[in-house]
C-alpha cells in the first residue's frame, strides 16, 4: 500500500519547492481510527492492534443481527468537503477475530452521505478473514458534500459477530481519475 500511495501522489501533483507532495494531502478524513459506532445490539472497544499502522483498532461485538445489515455498524467521518465528481478512493483495515480458519464473513463497505437520504458514492460487500487485511471501495461523487457530510461506513448487522475496524483512509483523487489505476479487492 506504501508503495501505491507513493505512486499515486507522485501521479496526481507536481513536486513544490516547499515540501514534497503527500497522499495524505488528499485525504478528506483524519486517517486514524476514528470510528463512531451506531445502531443496536452491538458494542465496542478500542483493542489493540500491532499489524496495523497506529497499533490500535475498535473491535465491535454484534449480539443480534439486525433486519437489514445497516442498522448497526460503524461510520469515519469526513473533515474536507468532496465536489461533485470527484474520484474517492476508501480504504479500510478489517478482520474478524473469531472467524474459523479459511472462513470468512461479508460485510458491507461504503462511502457517501451522513444524512439522511445517504446519498451513497460506492458501497461493497467484502470478504473478512481472520487476519488484518485492506479493503477498497472506490467511486465517483455524484453531489457535492460539505466537510463533515460524507463518511465511511462499515455496515455490521448482518449477523451477529465480532469484527475489528482499524485504520481507515478516504481520499479524494479529484475528477477524472482513472479508476482502473486503483487497489481492488
Amino acid at each position: 500500500m506504501i508503495g501505491f500511495l507513493t505512486m499515486l501522489a507522485a501521479a496526481q501533483a507536481a513536486p513544490t519547492a516547499a515540501a514534497p507532495p503527500s497522499i495524505f494531502d488528499k485525504a478528506v478524513n483524519q486517517p486514524g481510527i476514528g470510528w463512531t459506532l451506531y445502531g443496536p445490539n452491538q458494542s465496542g472497544k478500542q483493542v489493540p492492534a500491532t499489524d496495523v499502522p497506529g497499533g490500535n483498532a475498535v473491535q465491535v461485538k454484534v449480539a443480534k443481527p439486525g433486519t437489514n445489515a445497516w442498522d448497526s455498524g460503524a461510520t469515519y467521518p469526513t473533515i474536507k468537503p468532496i465536489a461533485a465528481g470527484d474520484t474517492m478512493l476508501a480504504m479500510v483495515y478489517l478482520r474478524a477475530p473469531d472467524a474459523a480458519d479459511g472462513a470468512s464473513v461479508t460485510i458491507p463497505v461504503g462511502m457517501g452521505g451522513s444524512e439522511p437520504p445517504y446519498a451513497p458514492i460506492a458501497t461493497e460487500p467484502v470478504q473478512i478473514g481472520k487476519a488484518w487485511k485492506r479493503y477498497y471501495v472506490s467511486g465517483v461523487a455524484g453531489q457535492a458534500y460539505a466537510a463533515g457530510k460524507a463518511n465511511i461506513s462499515v455496515q455490521l448487522a448482518g449477523a451477529r459477530q465480532v469484527i475489528e475496524v482499524g485504520p481507515a483512509f478516504l481520499l479524494d483523487l479529484g475528477p477524472g481519475f482513472d479508476r482502473s489505476k486503483l487497489p481492488r479487492n
